[in-house]
């Protein structure tokens, strides 16, 4: 090996030159350390209050828990809680978070349940009634700090919901046991995707004995509401002025469901305003349809 001559300027060891180095700064160390750490506990201090604020903001509520109704059933601990904090679809997930408790009593309880034991109506409102639990419990992990569900990645995938012992995610309990097993197209009115043009969560538990009269009225409730349900619009174009009747994109995503062995105008009919159900008829096929925009921001005030 060849050996180089060394800069006449290099220490001859370089832990040489660092010694030196260290020894020349150690004099200002102590009181940048001190002055660092003062910035760090201040940072500290800051970011606890900010949390702290945050946490006191979501589990402030100012309203009573009230009573669930009489023959609630199993679903009293959910009648209650949006019994309490629904109100004509707006959601106080505050006040929903400072009784998580209570919503976690529930979910205990369609954990054990055996649907498969009840009645064709007590299956349904399980199923409904679970769903919309389970999407305000999945809204409460990232509460206050959300605007829309769809910013939690998977949020229909996720199989974190349990009823009768086997695990389901929210897209599985719509598509593969409400629309396949039960056929009934008044769910889409009943179930809640905790957003703003959803079909309100109702302010009571669906309870087997009143089912059928509940999802008529979510049908009813849904279309008497122009900015997420129904509007007749009178509408000019090139060819003249036209009726063009505005609906969900529901109605447009899930349109086999509410057609069966009838057309979409068919179904609509018993359960739009009256006003509207009159100018349609007259209308007959003159009607347009088109579709409404869909808000996904959250469904809370």
């Amino acid at each position: 090996m060849v050996e180089t001559s060394a800069s006449p300027f290099a220490p001859s060891c370089p832990c040489a030159f660092a010694l030196k180095t260290a020894s020349h700064l150690a004099p200002a160390e102590p009181h940048r350390r001190r002055a660092l750490g003062a910035h760090l506990r201040a940072f500290a201090a800051l970011l606890f209050l900010l949390f702290a604020s945050v946490a006191e903001a979501a589990s402030t509520c100012d309203r009573p828990l009230l009573e669930p109704a009489a023959g609630s059933g199993i679903h009293a601990p959910w009648d209650g809680l949006v019994r309490s904090f629904v109100h004509d679809g707006v959601v106080d997930y505050g006040c929903l978070q400072a009784h998580e408790g209570q919503l976690d009593r529930y979910l205990a309880l369609l954990a054990a349940i055996k649907p498969e034991r009840l009645s064709r109506d007590a299956q349904l409102a399980v199923w409904i009634n679970g769903y919309n639990a389970f999407t305000a419990k999945l809204i409460l992990r990232r509460y206050p700090r959300i605007r829309s569900i769809k910013e939690i990645p998977r949020r229909w995938k996720l199989r974190d919901w349990t009823v009768g012992g086997r695990r389901y995610s929210l897209d599985e309990i719509e598509n593969k046991v409400l629309r396949a097993k039960f056929h009934e197209p008044r769910i889409h009115f009943a179930i809640n995707c905790a957003s703003k043009s959803c079909p309100d969560l109702a302010s009571a538990a669906y309870v087997a004995p009143r089912l059928d009269a509940q999802l008529d009225e979510a049908a009813r409730r849904f279309l008497r509401h122009p900015g997420k349900g129904c509007r007749l619009a009178h509408e000019r174009g090139l060819f003249g002025a036209r009726e063009k009747l505005y609906l969900s994109p529901i109605f447009k995503w899930f349109r086999p469901d509410f057609e069966g062995n009838q057309t979409l105008m068919a179904f609509l009919g018993p359960y739009l305003p009256e006003a509207v159900r009159t100018e349609v008829a007259a209308l007959g096929s003159d009607v347009a349809i088109d579709y409404l925009k869909y808000d996904w921001s959250l469904n809370g005030g």
